[in-house]
Formats: structure tokens, C-alpha cells, sequence
């Protein structure tokens, strides 16, 4: 699969739940950079449980929401799903927590090529979060994740 840019507008609109807006962005994002890794798809997977939105999923729940977001893929065009998912992140308030999964995702497997930089770059801009609110997002990200690596280091 070819590294994926975000759309910039336009296309059909198809309607999306709040579930399937964060399950699309994460979804794109595993592939930003061409190619997804099972590190990367596991992440997707226990980041979209752990969130309050999806507490009453089960296991094929989850998988009928990735079923969904394809069909609608291939009967709209990622373009238009990829336009519609960002616009309700913004519409239902959704956009910082849409934001943190796909930067979680992204970051799974301990690289963050160029292509991925650039897809979270623009990922922020096109979900309305400003560059210092990105960066503040990410920092709470993974100084949380560092801080927690510590105290278990420490209780070694």
C-alpha cells in the first residue's frame, strides 16, 4: 500500500459516528507510512478499547467497525472517509483523543519515519489543533509513558 497523504477536501460526505471517525483516523495512520506492522495494528486495537467510547465493544463489535470503515472506504473513497472522519473529530469535540491515537499508533513500533512526521504534522493542522497544543499533546503522550517506565525500573 502507497504512503497516504491527508485528503484536502471535497468528496462525497458520508455520515460517521464518533466511533468510527477515531477508528478511521487511527486506521489511517497505521498505513502513513505505506505499510502496517503487527506492532502497529495490535496498538490500534488495545488503544480503541481502552478508550471510554468503546467501552461496550466486544471483540466482534471491533470487528465489525474495521468491516464498516472498508465498506465504506470502497463504496466512497478513502478520501471521502478520511474528509468526514476529521470533520467529526472536530464536530463531536474528538479531535485531541483522534490526534493521540494515531500518534500512539504511529510511534508503536519505536520509529517515526519522515512519512509518519509529516502525516502527524499534517494530521494536527487538518483536525484544527494548533502546533503547540500538538506538541503538548505528544509530550503528555510519552512523558506519562516515561515516567511510568521509570517506576517500574525503580521497583526492580
Amino acid at each position: 500500500m502507497s504512503k497516504r497523504k491527508l485528503p484536502r477536501g471535497g468528496g462525497t460526505q458520508v455520515a460517521l459516528s464518533p466511533e468510527l471517525a477515531i477508528a478511521a483516523i487511527g486506521l489511517f495512520a497505521l498505513y502513513s507510512d505505506g505499510e502496517s506492522g503487527d506492532v502497529e495494528t495490535e496498538s490500534l486495537g488495545e488503544l480503541l478499547s481502552a478508550i471510554d467510547l468503546y467501552e461496550d465493544y466486544a471483540e466482534e463489535d471491533f470487528a465489525a467497525l474495521g468491516s464498516e470503515i472498508g465498506t465504506l472506504i470502497n463504496e466512497e473513497g478513502i478520501e471521502a472517509v478520511v474528509v468526514q472522519a476529521l470533520a467529526t473529530a472536530r464536530d463531536e469535540g474528538i479531535e485531541e483523543a483522534a490526534f493521540a491515537v494515531a500518534v500512539i499508533v504511529i510511534a508503536a513500533d519505536g520509529e517515526v519515519p519522515e512519512e509518519e512526521q509529516e502525516f502527524i504534522d499534517s494530521l494536527h493542522q487538518a483536525l484544527g489543533i494548533s502546533a503547540n497544543r500538538a506538541i503538548a499533546i505528544i509530550d503528555e503522550l510519552f512523558s506519562s509513558e516515561e515516567e511510568g517506565e521509570e517506576e517500574e525500573d525503580e521497583e526492580e
